[in-house]
């Protein structure tokens, strides 16, 4: 798979079908192949992207602290050397605090806005529950067993087993260095657009699972309040990982809300 060499960067992406552009952002700890079953169902009529953040997959790691508005600067960086002019932009969590900084700090960039279990700032979100913090927080340096622990707080309570362990398995492989995972934790919490909200003047669509354990469904609330007239899809029965649980109703309302 292909790598931008980019100013003191190699970011790895992938890219899937034709069509108008949707850059999909990853979280953490996720990355580009993390994206493939949606990208897959999207690649029919749009030209789905995703990528490695700074510090994790194929993706350089370079020093930290990361902020979501340079990581967001990484996302720009690749639309120039893609000559891509303006893209839908989807993320996820930590990519959906790139996703807003993005369209903050880029607007022209930026079609559409979609943004996934994510929030504008800590003190202005609902808290992340105390058993996932400190599935976060443990201090490890064995990658699987920090995935095994963290890999449940990613799904509704009620997860599918398999696809649970599929996860774990997948995850366990995709080892991230630990500098890239703290710099990235560091971008999360340092992250506050919650005054420039109203800023963002794209059409825009607010995903998130109504049992979301790592970041809370309320958070999602504070956002559709704070951009106008944004829409807020609630996916029931669905975790944090929403767009893997629930595969087909993700398709369906990108489909329906962001159509290409």
């Amino acid at each position: 798979m292909p790598t931008a060499a980019l100013d003191g960067l190699d970011l790895h992406y992938a890219e899937r079908g034709s069509g108008p552009v949707l850059l999909l952002v990853p979280g953490i700890p996720a990355i580009a192949s993390d994206w493939a079953p949606l990208a897959e169902r999207l690649s029919g009529s749009r030209r789905a992207i995703a990528y490695d953040n700074r510090g994790s997959g194929r993706s350089s790691v370079t020093p930290g602290p990361y902020s979501t508005a340079s990581l967001a600067a990484d996302a720009v960086a690749l639309l120039d050397h893609l000559g891509i002019e303006r893209a839908d932009v989807f993320g996820m969590s930590l990519g959906g605090m790139i996703a807003q900084e993005m369209a903050l700090g880029w607007p022209d960039r930026v079609d559409r806005l979609v943004l996934g279990c994510t929030h504008c700032g800590v003190s202005h979100s609902a808290p992340m529950p105390r058993e996932t913090g400190r599935a976060f927080a443990m201090e490890t340096e064995d990658w699987g067993a920090r995935m095994r622990a963290l890999a449940p707080f990613a799904f509704a309570r009620e997860v599918d087993p398999v696809l649970l362990e599929r996860f774990i398995e997948k995850k366990t492989r995709d080892v991230q260095d630990p500098e890239g995972y703290r710099a990235q934790i560091a971008a999360v919490l340092s992250h506050d657009t919650h005054e420039r909200l109203p800023g963002i003047v794209h059409p825009t669509v607010i995903l998130t699972g109504d049992e979301d354990q790592v970041i809370p469904a309320a958070s999602s609330d504070v956002l559709h309040e704070r951009i106008d007239d944004s829409l807020l899809y609630v996916i029931r029965g669905a975790g944090h990982l929403f767009f893997m649980e629930r595969l087909r109703e993700t398709v369906r309302a990108l489909e329906t809300y962001v159509p290409a």
